[in-house]
């Protein structure tokens, strides 16, 4: 009998002192996690933990009767803002705020017990820093897709609209004598086929087919004799391209002369072209000329509406070129590039 008052005694005394044990426990806890304050209605501190007074390096060993903003030393924005959510918190619960102070910044959610407010803070640095990298890599994207855009157009515009263009002038001349263009018909028709097949290139690697199928040299003798000819202007070329040079160059340089060759159909009124490529040590140089009626390249530039001198430097720049361009009233229009042809370290930022 004794035996078991003595058992139930020390049961009773174990678990009163489990309690104790689970108190403390707990009251260290509260002391390690995240910082943590409470607040009288005035912003004063009435409790702060371990973990707030070293976040916020408070000197004193209790911070408690001090004003909340004197330990933070935010700035007048940031406090002003934290001002407002304390004096909202006093009617309703907020969460997930933030703050930032120098370098760092903070989330928190603020609370009410009794006639206390309490403030739960988490450092959230490194997610910011995280969340910046996202939205930089979204607007990289975003211009990436906007670059995108720009070079379907100008691929659409420099391959299918002058080979559209090439075909419409020899559909004009057919319509306008049988006899003297009699084959004009059926060249138009074959024209439209290559429009065709241009636009099939296009949604696979966006090479030029005729590029892809002659290479470089008789792809721009047959440009240049497709279209000029049909206008009754003698074009003289003389090709001497290099070996092995990148596709890449290849096809921005046929995309530069199909537009310099379109702008001299529409614009220069020349009976004479010359169109020259050659190398000179490690650049390749092209060269457009005509007997046109030429322009002030200023007025040109402010007036364009389509892509025209604009599309020809950014294909230039694109290869780290330059662009000459010399033209007068009535004097025809001479364009020279010159391009590296070593290997390019340019980086888009």
């Amino acid at each position: 009998m004794a035996s078991g008052l003595l058992k139930r005694k020390e049961t009773k005394q174990s678990g009163s002192f489990s309690g104790k044990e689970q108190a403390s426990k707990f009251l260290s806890l509260v002391e390690e996690i995240s910082p943590i304050v409470a607040l009288d209605e005035n912003n004063i501190v009435r409790f702060a933990n371990a973990s707030f007074k070293k976040e916020f390096r408070l000197r004193f060993a209790n911070p408690a009767g001090k004003n909340l903003f004197n330990l933070l030393k935010l700035d007048s924005k940031e406090e002003a803002n934290l001002r407002e959510n304390l004096h909202k918190a006093l009617k309703t619960k907020l969460q997930n705020q933030e703050f930032k102070k120098g370098t760092k910044s903070y989330g928190y959610s603020i609370f009410r017990f009794k006639d206390s407010l309490g403030m739960i803070l988490k450092d959230i640095t490194e997610n910011k820093k995280l969340e910046k990298k996202i939205a930089t890599l979204h607007t990289q994207v975003l211009a990436s897709q906007e670059e995108e855009r720009s070079r379907l157009a100008r691929e659409l515009h420099d391959g299918v609209g002058q080979l559209i263009l090439a075909a419409k002038l020899h559909f004009q001349a057919y319509q306008k004598s049988e006899k003297e263009h009699p084959e004009s018909f059926g060249s138009g028709l074959g024209l439209i086929d290559k429009a065709s097949q241009e636009l099939r290139e296009i949604y696979t690697n966006l090479q030029p087919s005729s590029l892809k199928e002659l290479g470089l040299e008789a792809a721009l003798s047959s440009l240049a004799n497709q279209i000029f000819p049909i206008q009754k202007i003698k074009v003289k070329s003389e090709f001497k391209v290099p070996e092995k040079i990148p596709q890449e160059i290849q096809n921005q340089v046929f995309r530069i002369l199909q537009e310099i060759c379109a702008n001299i159909l529409k614009h220069s009124q020349a009976n004479k072209v010359e169109l020259k490529i050659f190398s000179e040590k490690d650049t390749l140089v092209v060269s457009a000329k005509d007997n046109g009626k030429g322009f002030k390249e200023k007025e040109a530039r402010i007036k364009s509406t389509g892509y025209g001198l604009e599309n020809i430097r950014r294909r230039t720049e694109d290869l780290n070129g330059t662009l000459f361009l010399e033209s007068e009233p009535n004097k025809g229009t001479q364009y020279v590039l010159r391009i590296p042809l070593k290997k390019r370290s340019k980086e888009k930022v």
